[in-house]
């Protein structure tokens, strides 16, 4: 949110909530209230301006001894269903939102960000997309000779194998040769954040700010860019993007009309207690099929990604169909990647020796985690929190049947056998520890007590 949006609505909120009664002991911040009370008969405010594009999440905890405590919106009682009742109000026309006490004895927390709709931005990146043409064609016989593989492989790399294609005259480069010895190291997108922080090429420089932690010293990053600088003018890879203009323009198309429609950012930020200022998809033509890598620093979560489905026309221009039309794939970029982002630091944060203490349960579902990829405990823990996320991402967006979906395949098609319990505590920690555990220390706990 922009910080002068912020600030104003903490003046706002400050200055709209009525003075504090004698009988009221209270702490209030820009978007937190906590108070005990003792015979409490009054009405205390909080006034939220109108403001286009924006939600508040309003947390409440009311613990009441004697008497009554109500939360009006608008003039109507907000109903009490859990220990921590959840509201998300729209700001399109304001609100207020009233503590109404009698003869009241207790005490209450309330939690009130705001959040500003946050659109997805939809690009691609010109080293990204030099990077990934590097590896089609350091690694060209396998992504353009289909021989001995099922005829649906030529299909599905269709546009990935046009692409090589047009840069084989290119695969003795000794700069692909030097860019290769790199991608021999370590994973290609590994490279990725790395090649975003940069200019484009070829123009990018190592800097004194630029993060080189990836590399062996600033010499073997800097070895590492004037590669690919020289290479981006050896392919004359600018004359490519220029050629490719209808392809870009009708992969982002495919993309933008795909986009889920729900506005689960706001909702997945509450959740999770943490904010970004940017949300970034980079399709990708030249990445191969399939393929995707989440990306992202302190202010931005991204994913870079393939097509998803196999291309249907890729030679005529005016009747383009490239891949990358699959809702249901954006989704779960959307959701289960950009949820990774969250997820994954707080497992990090847990007690290593908790972590390792728990690895026996990796035995009964190893071979099938490895199968898909899993390969070792922790990245197990990381996918069965994010996809007990999804499921409740589903359910707080009104989809019932698309988080019993997805809780259905995952246990009995990709052998998620914990997802019901980290579930059920995650459930139960929204509904009743919101306000008084954040959500790092919840998965330290779940995890810690896994059977």
């Amino acid at each position: 949110m922009n910080k002068k949006l912020i600030f104003l609505s903490i003046i706002s909120i400050l200055l709209n909530a009525c003075s504090i009664t004698k009988n009221l002991k209270s702490t209030q911040t820009g978007h937190e209230w906590k108070a005990t009370y003792d015979n409490f008969n009054a009405t205390e405010k909080l006034k939220f301006s109108a403001q286009k594009d924006a939600v508040v999440y309003l947390s409440s905890k009311i613990n009441s001894d004697k008497g009554t405590l109500d939360l009006i919106l608008n003039n109507q009682k907000l109903a009490d269903q859990h220990q921590v009742n959840h509201y998300r109000i729209n700001l399109d026309k304001g609100a207020a939102i009233s503590i109404s006490g009698k003869n009241a004895t207790g005490s209450f927390s309330l939690s009130y960000p705001v959040y500003k709709k946050k659109d997805i931005r939809i690009i691609y990146k010109k080293n990204i997309e030099l990077l990934a043409l590097s590896y089609l064609l350091a690694n060209y016989e396998d992504f353009t000779d289909f021989s001995n593989k099922p005829p649906i492989f030529k299909d599905l790399y269709a546009l990935t194998s046009k692409i090589a294609f047009e840069f084989k005259p290119f695969l003795n480069s000794k700069n692909l040769n030097l860019i290769k010895t790199y991608l021999d190291r370590d994973f290609y997108l590994h490279y990725s954040n790395f090649i975003l922080s940069l200019d484009d090429f070829p123009n990018a420089k190592v800097t004194s700010v630029t993060d080189i932690t990836h590399f062996k010293s600033k010499e073997d990053a800097e070895r590492f860019v004037t590669a690919f600088n020289d290479f981006f003018m050896e392919v004359n890879f600018q004359d490519f993007l220029t050629r490719y203009t209808p392809y870009y323009k009708k992969m982002t198309e495919e993309v933008a009309l795909n986009l889920p429609k729900e506005n689960f950012i706001s909702e997945m930020e509450n959740y999770f207690g943490k904010s970004v200022p940017e949300y970034i998809l980079y399709p990708s033509l030249t990445l191969p099929f399939s393929s995707g890598f989440a990306v992202g620093d302190k202010n931005t979560i991204g994913n870079i990604f393939a097509s998803f489905n196999q291309p249907g026309e890729i030679n005529d221009v005016a009747k383009l169909n490239l891949g990358y039309s699959n809702a249901l794939s954006l989704r779960t970029i959307c959701i289960h990647e950009f949820g990774h982002s969250f997820v994954n630091p707080a497992v990090d944060l847990a007690d290593q020796n908790i972590i390792q203490a728990k690895a026996f349960l990796f035995d009964p579902i190893k071979d099938k985690m490895t199968q898909e990829g899993y390969n070792q405990w922790k990245i197990c823990l990381y996918e069965h929190v994010n996809r007990a996320n999804e499921v409740i991402m589903a359910r707080h967006l009104g989809d019932e049947a698309k988080a019993n979906d997805i809780l259905k395949d995952n246990i009995e098609n990709r052998t998620f056998i914990y997802l019901p319990q980290v579930i059920e505590k995650l459930e139960f920690w929204y509904d009743n520890e919101f306000l008084d555990k954040t959500y790092e220390q919840k998965v330290s706990e779940i995890i810690s007590e896994l059977r």
